[in-house]
């Protein structure tokens, strides 16, 4: 029998899982596929892209899933925010401009100390296999490191 951290972890993962219940109709855990998950110390990824287009939702969407299965809390912005960067321990911006946008939001420090991934925008990664497997392996990377600053 699954457990509750069992259930949770395939419902971040994007499964939904059954669990039957005593003589009722089974319950479904309900998959989340955006929203954030809590990290220990409130550190967090910024995934920073225009999200209006059916491939940035869907690459947007498998980003936060992965994070979320890291057990690293995400937040999705559309725009560079001064107010949205402030608490970012990782800024994820899907192409130049945002990175551009991103880096005239914050100050010199506050760039050092966040970790950077500078990718292409959602419609060019979805037919970029390698560069999927790039943004994929710095999301490993930012994940790892977020972890072991959390003492996990």
């Amino acid at each position: 029998m699954r457990d509750e951290a069992d259930l949770r972890r395939l419902a971040e993962m994007g499964i939904d899982a059954y669990a039957p219940r005593t003589g009722d109709a089974p319950t479904r855990v309900a998959a989340s596929a955006a929203g954030s998950v809590a990290a220990p110390n409130g550190a967090n990824v910024v995934l920073l892209a225009d999200g209006s287009t059916p491939h940035a939702n869907v690459l947007l969407a498998a980003v936060t899933r992965a994070l979320a299965f890291a057990r690293v809390a995400c937040t999705q912005a559309d725009t560079a925010d001064e107010r949205v960067l402030a608490g970012a321990a990782a800024l994820v911006a899907f192409g130049d401009k945002h990175a551009r946008a991103a880096g005239a939001a914050m100050s010199a420090q506050r760039q050092g100390e966040v970790a950077w991934v500078v990718t292409a925008e959602p419609a060019l990664l979805a037919t970029d296999p390698h560069g999927k497997r790039a943004l994929w392996s710095e999301l490993k990377r930012i994940a790892g490191q977020l972890s072991r600053t959390n003492g996990a």
